[in-house]
């Protein structure tokens, strides 16, 4: 199959790794897959790990630099010139299914899919991608949408076929140790944290919650965002980790003795499902996404989100039961090793035969 997808930038950032570990698989499955961009929009860290064989088509248009209704109407009709023809041309980030519906239904270079992990909290104040959000499904075949509570979510407020697929974890070779020792564990803690400065990280959340946690344990914070972030705690000593590479972050995963999760609002939340792979205790705020593996009191502990209280509390819980941290790794590992590409991949490439 010849196979297109349309993305909004290849910056780096989790739902892009998605796209392009897809891409790849898919390309080495014998398929033509070509990945459309804005061509100014390239991450060179991200562009790196795409194979050589999938086909990369820039935009002339470039991002806007600042937000204007028109320079966004021109990207649009710019990324779907761009389009090869393709057995289908699949959307991702929600403001790409515009793309998809010139390249589709107005320039007819294949049948339109949208591969769906975003959410209505992404698009607050922002009317035209949230009506794109409700409207878009209508002249795509189907929504493949990477976790169960992202697709329960679409068919909340969008009419049209909507199917699971799923993700996996990559780099799988770099995962997977062993359950962490409780006989290992002793202050100072080390907490983990993998995000970025907007509000609907929660960065703040945390900040907050360690605070007070700090106030009775010894704690010490990672970091880690794809942007430059200014990071301000009472006291509390905290390491910035910029963009780091995969063997980096994966050695950040490992040796800490806690990560915590506390955004709002995640299609999927990979990182959580990183950390059980590496086999740290992980305490997550209810973001929705993560309802796709996470369990409660099981292989993680799940606050609310927003309440940075309750989550120091769970915090303080992990950090001072041994047999807890343990029990959450041990059961974490188990439930990360469920998530393989090459069976969401066999989902993907079945449900195109199927819609062939």
């Amino acid at each position: 199959m010849r196979l297109t997808f349309i993305l909004s930038s290849l910056s780096l950032g989790g739902g892009n790794r998605v796209v392009v570990e897809y891409a790849n698989r898919l390309t080495q499955r014998g398929h033509v897959v070509s990945l459309v961009y804005p061509h100014d929009s390239a991450d060179p860290l991200l562009q790196a790990e795409i194979n050589q064989s999938v086909q990369q088509c820039p935009s002339v248009q470039p991002l806007p630099k600042t937000a204007s209704s028109f320079k966004n109407a021109q990207l649009a009709w710019s990324l779907a010139r761009a389009v090869p023809h393709s057995d289908f041309v699949i959307a991702t980030h929600t403001p790409t299914t515009l793309s998809s519906f010139i390249a589709t239904k107005l320039l007819r270079k294949g049948r339109a899919l949208w591969l769906f992990q975003d959410y209505a909290e992404m698009f607050v104040g922002r009317s035209a991608e949230s009506w794109l959000l409700r409207n878009g499904l209508r002249w795509h075949m189907a929504a493949l949408a990477v976790s169960q509570p992202a697709m329960a979510e679409l068919r909340r407020y969008a009419v049209g076929s909507v199917i699971f697929v799923g993700e996996g974890l990559s780099h799988a070779d770099l995962l997977y140790p062993n359950p962490r020792d409780s006989a290992d564990w002793s202050p100072p803690f080390s907490i983990l944290y993998v995000g970025d400065a907007r509000p609907r990280k929660g960065l703040n959340d945390f900040l907050t919650a360690c605070e007070q946690v700090y106030t009775e344990l010894p704690i010490n914070l990672h970091i880690v965002s794809k942007e430059p972030i200014t990071v301000e705690t009472n006291a509390v000593p905290a390491t910035i980790h910029i963009k780091p590479d995969t063997v980096t972050l994966t050695n950040l995963y490992r040796n800490c003795d806690l990560f915590v999760s506390s955004s709002w609002k995640e299609g999927f939340g990979l990182p959580p499902l990183e950390a059980m792979a590496c086999g740290a205790p992980v305490v997550a705020t209810d973001s929705g996404g993560i309802q796709q593996y996470a369990q409660d009191g099981e292989n993680c502990l799940v606050v609310p989100i927003k309440q940075p209280a309750k989550l120091a509390a769970a915090i303080s819980r992990v950090l001072t039961s041994a047999d807890l941290a343990q029990h959450l790794s041990q059961n974490g590992l188990a439930t990360a090793a469920q998530y393989d590409w090459p069976t969401a991949v066999d989902r993907f490439e079945s449900t195109l035969q199927s819609l062939i």
